[in-house]
């Protein structure tokens, strides 16, 4: 951060995590439209860009407190706003093959008003994965949701990559397991997005 700014880097981070909303509104001057301009590179709607950067300040007021002024301030602020894209990114993709699946092929009636819709299909995926043991969880988000590879998230938890694979494959048996009792709805999203 620049010097001439209000707060130096380590006492802006001070302030922040002890809640005083001037830094908060200074961290919203300083990075609102860098956000906003590049989440929109990516995303290319003003309304996605202003969500994104709506989750990221949310993010940071909401987790202050854990704060750290040994890492990139910046770095933070653009790692959350480029895994926000990322989820946006692929939610939208994930509709869209659904419901262009559907369209072609009408005869498995997939999106009648007795079958579930992509709304409820990913609520109940998110279902299934807070009722997964908290070891197998972790693993999964670390996998899915942070992109990290087999051998870092063995590293990270200080486990073996083996135990990485077995616990992932069991994750994902239990999601497919779960999701095809749903019916043939819960089949397809299942082979459309998390094979």
């Amino acid at each position: 951060m620049n010097v001439n700014n209000l707060y130096s880097e380590v006492e802006f981070i001070q302030t922040l995590k002890a809640g005083d909303v001037k830094s908060f509104s200074e961290l919203f001057d300083r990075y609102g439209k860098r956000l906003f301009f590049f989440a929109k590179g990516y995303l290319k709607s003003d309304e996605d860009a202003e969500e994104i950067v709506q989750e990221v300040f949310m993010k940071i007021w909401n987790n202050r407190e854990e704060l750290s002024s040994e890492r990139s301030f910046e770095s933070y602020l653009f790692t959350i706003a480029k895994n926000g894209i990322l989820n946006t990114i692929r939610k939208s993709k994930s509709e869209q093959a659904y419901l262009a699946y559907a369209k072609i092929h009408p005869e498995k009636n997939i999106l009648l008003d007795d079958e579930l819709n992509f709304i409820e299909l990913e609520a109940a995926y998110h279902k299934i994965i807070a009722n997964l043991s908290p070891r197998r969880k972790e693993i999964y988000f670390l996998s899915r949701e942070q992109h990290l590879s087999n051998s870092e998230i063995a590293e990270k938890m200080n486990i073996s990559v083996k135990t990485v694979e077995n616990q992932m494959t069991s994750a994902l048996s239990e999601i497919r397991r779960n999701l095809r009792d749903l019916g043939f709805s819960g089949i397809i999203f299942f082979e459309l997005f998390f094979r």
